[in-house]
This record gives C-alpha cells, structure tokens and sequence, in this order.
C-alpha cells in the first residue's frame, strides 16, 4: 500500500491521507471516516479507492485497474467488480445515480467525487509523553479529545469530543481547554485559560482519563508517533 502511494507524480502528501466528497481517507489505516462514522476497508478495497483517487475524473480501463491492484497475482475482472461493489457500499454510492464511483461500460470506471491531498503536517521538537505512547506535535492546533481528527486522540467516556488543545508557534507552546465537562489539569491545576508549556510540564485529561508529560524530543527518528490513543478509565 505504501509503495502504491508513493508512486504517484505530483500527487499525495507523505501523509497520504486525502478527502473524497464528504469522506476522509486514511490509507495506513485502512478507514473511511465521515464525523462520528468510521468504516474499515479490506487493504484491497483500499488499494482500489487510492489508485482511482490518483485520477480522479479520468477513465481508468478495467485492465490498467487489475494490473495496479494486482500486481503480482492474475486475476479476473469478476475480481475487480466485486471490488468496486465493496468500495461503493463502503461509501454509501449508489450504481444507478453515483456520487463516487461511475461505470464506464465495456471500459472501465472513474472517481467522479471530488479529490482534495491533505498536507502533512510539519512536525516540531516537542511531544506528549504517556504511560504507553508518544505522540509527537505538530505546528499550529493538536486537538486532544475523543474526535476521529484528534491529533491526541483519547477513547474514553470521560474525555470529551474537542477537550482541549495545544498551540505551537514556532518555540511558543500554550494548552487549553476548550469547555470540556471534566476539565483540563496542568500540573495538578484545572486549567481556566491558556498557559504556557515548558519542558516537564504535566497534563492531565479528563479525570485521570490520560496524564502526559510535555517534553522535547531531541531525536525525533526516535519518538513512535502515535495520533491515535486508547486509554482506559481509571
């Protein structure tokens, strides 16, 4: 899948993440997301979605289509529609009236929604770091909460959807919390405004919900970027 990604000219991002109509595309993981709705996809499936979003609005022949999804196996174009199948009901398409995916007869089938790459975003020396995951920050807003968009993403009934965030400019780092019902603590303190980060600094979401330490990353080869985080309550 990564190697599919990577071979496009002048296409995604290195996050390779991208929208697609209303969906955003996350190919290293292999889901759809729609706001509170998240669909999995089989790798295939996925492999299908990318290669038709390399061109989108462009015909792309049913031969063509085998060769990119199935590079190293033979396989039927009875492979290829059952495919397309899945890939529409994943996205709520309609064959008869398509929004996504239109059917070229006795050629092949183009994405007919619009396709928008979503920009890597530019990492920064500093980072959260839990009891069991790093998740290292970005430039600009790192939402924390429960949302699918979540750069510190919480699964837990005591976090909130958008709890709080943390701001970076260039070497100025401030956290807030964004009206959650159980609170943002910094240093054992709820937070009632903004505040500055500095290294050691800790911050505790939601109830115990998560406790991160704010740090510098020296080495940021070295830190296992994590946007994703369950934690369990407490």
């Amino acid at each position: 899948m990564e190697e599919m990604v990577s071979q496009f000219l002048n296409g995604p991002p290195p996050s390779g993440c991208f929208m697609v109509g209303r969906w955003h595309v996350e190919p290293a993981a292999s889901e759809l997301q729609d706001g509170d709705l998240t669909v999995r996809l089989r790798p295939k499936t996925m492999d299908l979605l990318v290669v038709l979003a390399e061109k989108p609005g462009e015909v792309l022949g049913t031969r063509d289509l085998l060769d990119r999804v199935w590079p190293d196996v033979v396989v039927g174009d009875a492979s290829l529609s059952m495919l397309v199948v899945e890939l529409r009901k994943a996205l709520g398409d309609d064959p008869k009236n398509p929004e996504f995916i239109e059917t070229i007869p006795r050629k092949g089938y183009r994405l007919i929604a619009p396709v928008s790459w979503i920009e890597a975003p530019q990492a920064t020396r500093f980072a959260l770091v839990g009891a069991e995951t790093r998740v290292l920050l970005v430039e600009g807003e790192n939402l924390i909460g429960r949302d699918p968009e979540s750069r510190v993403r919480i699964d837990s009934v005591l976090v909130s959807r958008r709890h709080g965030r943390i701001v970076i400019t260039g070497e100025n780092v401030t956290i807030e919390d964004l009206g959650s019902k159980n609170g943002t603590y910094f240093n054992g303190n709820r937070l009632q405004g903004p505040e500055p980060l500095f290294p050691g600094d800790r911050i505790t979401i939601g109830r115990l919900a998560a406790t991160y330490c704010f740090v510098i990353v020296s080495d940021t080869a070295t830190v296992t970027e994590a946007s994703k985080v369950d934690s369990s309550e407490q």
